[in-house]
């Protein structure tokens, strides 16, 4: 009787347990979601004057120990780049002058020519690259190089000292960053005249003739070469009108 009424029990137990399992709450599986993406982080603005260091470094790969100057900045300008490479060799580019100061220029050499002189055209278009390359060269030697005597410099002076006599460059003649060169309405010339050169039965000078032609010198002393359009050609700026030879 007493082992009857035990499994009785142990039965009933698991009844219970069974029944209990059944009554549980069923546990889904999580659902799979979608990954976010990681968020993006703001553009930061970069100080001038980091972007400025770490442009120089990208234009100075050179170094010269010991020298505390910079050396020259590369050409990276693809046009100012050919001028660098054909400065030697490469025909003066009168092709990219504005017309009207491409035909003073024509004018202009056909007269001094005509009356006796000599007309040695040095340079007429420069890229705005080329023409910051050459007042970068003039500054470096003639203000940081040409009496630096350190071991150092020595060698970045030999360097520089060759450019500066490469494109002829004159110690009391700076090229200025923003020229009308780059506009393509001037011209480099090295004139002379006959003494007593006469047009028409009067006296001319190299001026006189450069403002028959719709030309002036704006910096006779400082850059005796430098020709300029002017702003208003006089009518009589073609050579036919002031010619009469």
């Amino acid at each position: 009787m007493h082992r009857t009424v035990s499994q009785l029990f142990l039965l009933s137990i698991i009844c219970m347990g069974v029944c209990g399992a059944e009554s549980l709450p069923s546990v889904t599986a999580p659902a799979a979601f979608d990954e976010e993406a990681l968020p993006v982080s703001p553009a930061r603005a970069i100080s001038p004057v980091i972007l400025d260091s770490e442009l120089s470094s990208l234009h100075h790969p050179r170094t010269y120990p010991g020298c505390k100057v910079a050396p020259l900045s590369d050409i990276w300008d693809t046009e100012a780049a050919a001028f660098e490479k054909n400065a030697d060799t490469a025909p003066v580019d009168v092709d990219d002058l504005m017309p009207d100061a491409a035909q003073a220029l024509g004018n202009f050499q056909e007269m001094v020519t005509s009356l006796g002189g000599t007309f040695e055209l040095k340079s007429a278009y420069r890229p705005l690259a080329y023409q910051a390359h050459l007042h970068e060269v003039w500054v470096k030697w003639v203000k940081e190089l040409r009496n630096n005597r350190s071991s150092g410099c020595r060698a970045l002076r030999e360097e520089v000292g060759a450019e500066f006599s490469r494109h002829q460059l004159l110690v009391k003649q700076q090229p200025v960053q923003a020229s009308d060169h780059t506009l393509g309405l001037a011209f480099d010339a090295a004139i002379a005249m006959p003494r007593g050169a006469r047009l028409h039965g009067k006296r001319v000078t190299v001026d006189k003739l450069a403002a028959l032609a719709g030309i002036k010198r704006p910096a006779i002393r400082r850059d005796p070469v430098h020709f300029k359009l002017l702003a208003a050609r006089p009518a009589d700026a073609s050579y036919a009108h002031v010619s009469g030879l």
